[in-house]
């Protein structure tokens, strides 16, 4: 792990420019990541990423994607592509949240406006294994590039994902290469025994008893702290710190006080690197009917 706390921030919701304002901020402020809000309030958060990526060149950008709102071909190529604009430095904060976006299975016959929360629950995890899936659809070296042959591709590297599960269908491949990360980094509130829980690479927690019990699932653990509690946060065993609901006087103090003093040197590279998480290696496995997929 880092030597010293990893920071993520939680974005609050606002107008485009103000958001924008703030990620420079934060990217100057030594933050290693800020989590970008989804939802009906605020501007969509992978058009927000892709616009933050060069105006701020150091932060991992995390997008909130709701698994309600568009297929998992769409979510993997989206994370895929915001990977390689961000050269490494893109994540997903997976949330099984309703948003109220009015979603269905591939089958058109459910609905997560008005499933169970246990019928939502296997979706999600129907939905990340999906993901998954396709984003092993490309190994690490099929982009050849051999312009005298005139052979860009390697066709042998490039996989059918052919994925079916309970809820979601997809026949792959991405129509992008492999991102430099192999897959985004996901974040998650955690939960026990929830489906976004068990797969997370990064974890958020919401009081130190629980970093135990996070840790049994996640590589990273943060704990969140939020409001004042930002301005001098506690000292804890987790892996560093999710700061939310600063705004106000409170957003200045913190930026140019606590994170310079928790983050002396910021850190830049790969996302996963600053969270301390190994590679994402390759591992194609065709998929066959009741096989779980690695996620």
């Amino acid at each position: 792990m880092p030597t010293s706390p990893v920071v993520v921030w939680f974005l609050e919701p606002g107008n485009a420019a103000t958001m924008l304002r703030t990620i420079v901020q934060l990217d100057l402020a030594g933050a290693d990541a800020v989590v970008l809000p989804g939802g009906a309030d605020c501007p969509e958060a992978l058009l927000l990423a892709a616009a933050a990526s060069r105006r701020a060149p150091r932060i991992g950008v995390v997008a909130e994607i709701s698994p309600w709102s568009q297929p998992p071909f769409l979510t993997a190529r989206a994370l895929g592509t915001l990977d390689a604009l961000t050269r490494g430095r893109a994540g997903w904060f997976v949330s099984g949240r309703d948003t109220g976006t009015v979603s269905t299975d591939d089958s058109g016959r459910w609905c997560a406006g008005t499933a169970t929360e246990a019928e939502r629950q296997d979706a999600l995890a129907d939905y990340l294994a999906a993901t998954a899936a396709l984003g092993n659809s490309w190994e690490p070296d099929a982009l050849i590039a051999d312009v005298p042959s005139g052979r860009y591709v390697d066709a042998d590297c490039v996989h059918v994902t052919n994925y079916h599960g309970p809820y979601f269908s997809t026949r792959g491949p991405l129509n992008a290469p492999r991102p430099p990360q192999g897959r985004a980094v996901r974040l998650a509130e955690y939960r026990e025994g929830t489906a976004e829980s068990d797969v997370a690479d990064v974890l958020v927690v919401r009081c130190e008893e629980d970093i135990p019990a996070a840790r049994a699932s996640a590589d990273c653990v943060l704990l969140r702290v939020a409001g004042e509690a930002a301005v001098a946060p506690p000292v804890t065993s987790a892996d560093g710190y999710a700061f939310s609901a600063v705004s106000g006087r409170l957003i200045g103090q913190v930026l140019h006080e606590t994170l310079p003093a928790l983050v002396p040197t910021p850190r830049g590279g790969l996302l996963r690197d600053r969270f301390g998480l190994s590679a994402s290696d390759f591992e194609f496995v065709p998929y066959h009917a009741e096989q779980e997929v690695s996620a």
